[in-house]
This record gives structure tokens, sequence and C-alpha cells, in this order.
């Protein structure tokens, strides 16, 4: 599909997202809500902020761990890039801060763009996979509603897909591979570059990696439990950790995708049908929703400017001179050949 159509449909869709949110905003009794943030312990907010940035810390030490198996060793880079990176998503739309943090890693570190990719493509596969175990988990193990419990088996049937899948990615063991020659057009570069991601893969990709991984992935949709559950609580909200688990699922099913900036808006959305169908107080309900998003964007997004402000601000210049300097080197690479 062609760049500019991909585009258009983003923004059709985003547009539409934005319509269904101002129809539903026109519903809420605004005042309520706003009576129901005023109230809201704030040294219980700060525990959840707190909760929230252990969050974004266990999916930097997952990125940094695959990181470190394709010469990346920098802890702190990860750490940087996962940060500012999270910063970006919070203010653009299509989670466009990952690519931001795979071009400035890249750059920073000189490794190859496709083995950082690869990194960065396996530290999101594991958030979703622990956002299966937790659906699925939580469907056999607590009291959840028959639209959350009737997938349970589609969970597990794709937690067993990811297991085939690393099974057959673990038989071949990692080392050099015979370099293939492709011809030297679109087809041909891209074809490489497929090759050479699918390798870094299989060579990051180990038994302990996989479990370390799994281990900070379970921190990482716990600690979002504790975010959800503790905000709640500060606005006084009646909900149980049964509800606040319901929520963070539905409210989490799109979560590779944003349609809004920081999904704002649509996140309110779905966190208050979500809590009516509970039985619980829509205005309050969104009331809860506003403020889990000031205390997990806005700290967020603060600390990115501080620590990594050109990155921050300067991305799109980075990716197009790192799009740039990749065009002059397949052009030497040709006129070499």
């Amino acid at each position: 599909m062609h760049a500019g159509t991909k585009r258009a449909i983003r923004w059709i869709f985003s547009i539409a997202m934005l319509v269904a949110v101002v129809l539903y905003g026109r519903t809420i009794d605004w005042s309520s809500a706003w009576t129901a943030i005023r109230s809201a312990s704030w040294p219980i907010l700060l525990i959840a902020t707190l909760a929230n940035f252990v969050t974004l810390g266990a999916k930097a030490v997952t990125w940094w761990i695959f990181l470190r198996a394709v010469g990346v060793p920098s802890l702190s880079l990860a750490v940087k890039a996962t940060v500012a990176g999270a910063g970006l998503n919070n203010i653009l739309i299509a989670n466009s801060g990952d690519a931001a943090r795979a071009v400035f890693v890249t750059r920073a570190s000189g490794a190859s763009s496709a083995a950082v990719l690869a990194a960065l493509a396996l530290e999101r596969l594991f958030d979703l996979i622990g956002y299966i175990v937790l659906m699925a988990g939580a469907a056999y193990l607590l009291p959840m509603p028959h639209e959350i419990a009737r997938w349970r088996f589609v969970a597990v049937g794709a937690l067993l897909g990811i297991i085939v899948l690393f099974a057959v990615l673990l038989r071949r063991a990692p080392g050099v591979v015979a370099a293939t020659v492709y011809p030297a057009t679109l087809l041909g570069r891209m074809r490489s570059y497929l090759g050479k991601f699918m390798e870094s893969v299989r060579n990051i990709l180990t038994l302990e990696r996989i479990a370390f991984a799994m281990a900070l992935a379970l921190v990482n949709w716990a600690a979002q439990i504790a975010t959800y559950h503790l905000v709640a609580v500060a606005a006084h909200f009646p909900i149980t950790i049964v509800g606040s688990v319901t929520t963070l699922i539905t409210a989490n099913v799109g979560f590779l995708v944003r349609a809004t900036p920081g999904n704002v808006g649509v996140f309110q959305m779905v966190y208050g049908v979500t809590a009516q169908a509970l039985g619980l107080n829509r205005d309050s309900a969104v009331a809860v929703a506003l403020l889990l998003q000031l205390i997990q964007n806005l700290p967020v997004t603060l600390l990115a400017v501080a620590i990594a402000p050109d990155l921050l601000l300067h991305w799109r210049e980075r990716r197009g001179r790192m799009e740039s300097d990749g065009t002059h080197h397949r052009r030497a690479s040709d006129r070499a050949e």
C-alpha cells in the first residue's frame, strides 16, 4: 500500500474516532467529573505515578536485554530512548514514538537498523504477550464479565501459537549465516533488509532472554493494574480490583495503534463505557480516566523533555538524516559493484 494511502487511512480513522469522542463527551456531566477530580487524594496519585514509572522501566530494561544481543550494551541509552519515545507517543498518533526511539538508538550506537528494529519488535511482542497472559489469567482466575471471559480460549490459543513460534526460532542456533546476494532493486533491498531483521531476531532469542523478558512483561502489567486501581482509590471511585483489571484490558485492546495523541479522548470513552457496563457511575469513571492519563502522560512527557529534548523536538530531522545516509550508502555500494 502506498505511503500516501496509509497516511490518508490513518487520518480518516483518527477523525472518525475524534467525532465519536466529541459525541460521547457531550453526554458527560462535566461538573460532576471535575468535582471528583478536585476531591482526589494527591498522595495516592503520587504513588500511582511511581507505579506507572515501573511500567516504563520494565519496558526499557526488556528492550535493553535484546539490544545487548545486537551490540548495544548501554542501559542508559535504552532508558533514554524509551522515555523519549513514550513522550512522543503522548503527543503524536500511531505510536510514532516507537519509530523515533529506534532511529535514536541506531544513530547513537552505530548498530544496524535492522538489528535495532528486531530488538524493538521483540520488546513490543513481549508487551503483547504480557497483555494476552493478563487476559487469559483474569478470565480463568477472576470473576470477569462474560464479554472478557469468553476470550479466554482465544488468548490461550494465541499463547500456544507464540510458544510454537519461539520453538521454531530457537531450533535454529544463532551464528554466522552465509550472506544471500539480492538484486540491486527495491524488492531486492527489501528482501535483504528483511533477511537481516529475521537473522537478528534469531540471534537475539535465547531461553534465558525469553524468561527475563516474560518476567519483566508480568512486572509491567502488574504495575499497570496498580496504577489503574490506585487512581480509582484516589478519586474515591468504588471499583473493585476485578473492575480495574477489566478496564485495563478493554482500554488496551488497541494499544498497538493510537488514534489520537496519547489516545486522549478515546481512552476516557472506553474506560467510561466499561465502568458503566460494570454498574458504576459514568461521569465519575470519566474523571478517573482523566486522572489516569494525567499521571501517565504528563510526568513521562516532562521527563522526556528533560533527558532527551533533542530527540523529542527534532526526531523527524534525525529520521530524515538516517534515511539520507542509508540512500547514499546504497548508492555507493551499487557503484562499487
